[in-house]
Order: structure tokens, then C-alpha cells, then sequence
């Protein structure tokens, strides 16, 4: 399990317990700190002194400057040992199959099989009067990126695929695990799902999806258009439109 934390002291233990709590019995847990400032790093230090004999092996690495959550993930597949790497950020949670589940069904994948991802609940921290759909619910088709991302990152990543397509690519603003996961289609691997509700997605004030994706979605949408041409977003297209109409 691959956890990358910035700034989120008063989540991590939550989202460390539930990685505790796995059935699996054997789990490698690795957690990149990206420079925080808020002490998350010395929480968890002191949680893996009294908890960390519970996992096959257990670490924090620390970057001495923020280097963003592109980097933070590539340097948590790069220290792991692991053929399957579960990639967790430092406010969701997993329920205790997460990660056996997954990892059954990737133990049966074929060698272009790269990514097993579950269905995931979106929690809405803020308010009870939004709705609660799920994440991830659709099968992996090439066709259904073509319009935009419907894979969250909490997902069972093969490394060895990781490494093949050059890891996580930092996208200033967010959509690095968009864009991860064009680069293995373009690299001509798939994905799996695993058909149950392994995992939670909690939207809050400061989750990323809030403060800055949803407000940089056209300049996101015509970078990765650019870098994937097979895509179709919207968002790109209406860009072009808009300079042709006033050209």
C-alpha cells in the first residue's frame, strides 16, 4: 500500500487504520511525505513505532522539498518490493478486503492486465444533502476515456507497468492519475474492476478535486487532449472551437 500525504495531520491516522485493518495478512506499507509542514510526518513515525511490526515491512520516506503527488507516488512504487502496489492518498479510507480482493483478481490477470480497481463510495464531508454516488463502477474501456476520467486512483497497480510507461507524470493542477492511466492504454495495457465497494473517497474543502482540478478543468482538458490525442474531452474541443470562431 502506497500512500502519499501533504498536509493532511489530522486524517493520516484514519487512513492508516484502515490499512491496518486489512485481511490481507501480508502488506508492504510505504507512505511518502511531500514536505509537510502541519507534523502529519511525526504522527506517523510515532504510529509506525507502536504499530508497524503489524506489516511485512513498513517505512515513511520523507522529501526534503514539495515536489507534488506525481513525485510522491513515483517514489513510493520505487521503494516497493511489491509486484502490486495499492495506491491510497492520505484522506480515503479502505475497507478491510480492499486489498485481498483485488489482489485475488489480479493473481489471475494475464501479463497486460495492469490495473485492478473497486468501486468506490464518494463521502460528502461537508454536508448530508448531497447525494452519494460511487466511483469506478464502470468496467475499463478505452472508449469510456475518451470523454474523461471515471477511474479513481485508489487502485491495484502492477509496477512493473508503472515503470514501463515512465510512472506518474506531473500535471500541474491535478489529473496525474488521468493521464496515468492514458499513458498505459497508449502503452496498449488495461485494467480490471473488481465488482464491490472496496474503498471511500472523502470530498472535503481542501481535497484536490474541490480546490483546484474543478476550477483549472479547460487548461487540464487541452493538456492531456494534447499529450493523448486519441481523447475527445469536451472541454478541449470547446476550446477549439472558441479560437477558430475568433481567428
Amino acid at each position: 500500500v502506497c500512500i502519499s500525504l501533504y498536509n493532511y495531520a489530522d486524517r493520516i491516522l484514519e487512513t492508516l487504520k484502515s490499512v491496518k485493518a486489512q485481511s490481507q495478512t501480508t502488506l508492504e506499507l510505504i507512505i511518502v511525505d511531500d514536505a509537510s509542514t502541519d507534523g502529519g510526518a511525526e504522527l506517523v513515525h510515532r504510529w509506525l513505532e507502536t504499530e508497524g511490526e503489524h506489516f511485512a515491512s513498513a517505512r515513511l520516506i520523507q522529501h526534503k522539498h514539495n515536489s507534488g503527488l506525481a513525485s510522491a507516488r513515483n517514489t513510493a512504487f520505487g521503494a516497493a518490493n511489491s509486484d502490486w502496489c495499492f495506491v491510497l492518498d492520505a484522506d480515503n479510507f479502505l475497507e478491510p478486503d480492499a486489498v485481498g480482493q483485488c489482489l485475488r483478481i489480479a493473481k489471475k490477470s494475464g501479463p497486460d492486465t495492469a490495473v485492478i480497481h473497486p468501486i468506490i463510495k464518494i463521502f460528502y464531508e461537508e454536508t448530508n444533502l448531497y447525494p452519494r454516488p460511487l466511483l469506478s463502477k464502470q468496467c475499463w474501456k478505452k472508449e469510456l476515456f475518451e470523454k474523461g476520467n471515471y477511474i479513481d486512483a485508489m487502485a491495484l497497480v502492477r509496477r512493473s507497468a508503472w515503470k514501463q510507461v515512465g510512472g506518474y507524470t506531473n500535471i500541474p493542477g491535478g489529473w496525474e492519475d488521468f493521464d496515468f492511466w492514458c499513458k498505459l492504454i497508449d502503452a496498449g495495457l488495461s485494467g480490471a474492476m473488481c465488482p464491490q465497494q472496496l474503498a471511500t473517497y472523502t470530498v472535503h474543502s481542501s481535497s484536490m478535486a474541490v480546490s483546484s482540478s474543478r476550477r483549472l478543468e479547460r487548461p487540464l482538458s487541452r493538456l492531456l487532449q494534447h499529450r493523448h490525442p486519441w481523447l475527445q474531452l469536451p472541454l478541449a474541443a470547446e476550446a477549439t472551437t472558441t479560437l477558430s470562431t475568433f481567428s
